[in-house]
């Protein structure tokens, strides 16, 4: 039997255990000890059980939605994924990162960001370019974010834009664009590439308050031509002691 990529895990524990909160499959996609970095769910398997028991006692919608799923990307160990979720009448973008062990799940962090009810025009959170160019070389766009954020970390800014960003380059965060808080940034912890997409994951402080940035590239022509990103502040209490990242 073929053994499953990781990316197949993944969209299979979406839909099996989180959209149809089947819970009898968690001990075949999530280890016991899987690690969990999202501040409002408590470790463990256990925990991850203890919320999704919850969400069946929310009422489904009538009608079947489209999934949520926008874009996943796959790198050897980690997986992530970007959502266009509807919940309790409001809208987010979200970026879960998964680390798979042995064809299980076994850590997860996220951001999430909520998308704004006035927003109009072409430009959304999580619209934009969805099919991955598998031909493109993965470290080469891998390298180009690290050289990006290397020179960003070192200098605060950037002195030459044309040096990383391509002449038709899409934000798909106004205003909350990808040089936004670049003053404040601490730390990249880890970046990701498949094909022309790479995930970053980035700390950053504004004043007394840190922040989760994942951010997803578009690269073409070895330059940086999308753009999208959540941000979500690191609360001070958590539901495990695992930190955000």
């Amino acid at each position: 039997m073929e053994q499953k990529s990781n990316k197949t895990i993944v969209r299979e524990c979406y839909r099996k255990i989180i959209r149809d909160l089947d819970l009898s499959l968690a001990d075949t996609y999530i280890r016991e000890d899987y690690i969990q970095h999202s501040p409002t769910v408590k470790d463990g398997r256990a925990g991850l059980l203890e919320m999704l028991d919850f969400l069946k006692t929310i009422p489904r919608p009538k009608e079947e939605s489209p999934s949520p799923i926008i874009r996943v990307i796959a790198d050897g160990d980690f997986v992530a994924v970007h959502l266009d979720i509807q919940f309790m009448r409001k809208r987010a973008a979200v970026i879960d990162l998964f680390r798979l062990e042995n064809g299980q799940i076994a850590e997860h962090w996220d951001g999430s960001q909520l998308i704004p009810d006035d927003e109009s025009g072409p430009v959304t959170m999580t619209n934009g370019t969805t099919v991955i160019d598998e031909t493109a070389d993965a470290n080469e766009s891998k390298m180009l974010v690290k050289d990006f954020y290397h020179e960003l970390l070192e200098n605060k800014s950037l002195m030459s834009a044309d040096k990383y960003f391509h002449r038709d380059y899409t934000e798909h965060n106004p205003p909350n664009g990808l040089m936004d808080n670049a003053d404040g940034m601490v730390k990249v912890h880890r970046i990701i590439a498949e094909g022309d997409f790479v995930v970053s994951q980035c700390e950053y402080k504004v004043q007394d308050s840190v922040f989760a940035r994942y951010s997803i590239f578009r690269v073409a022509d070895n330059k940086i031509a999308e753009h999208w990103s959540v941000e979500q502040e690191v609360p001070a209490v958590m539901a495990h002691p695992n930190g955000m990242f």
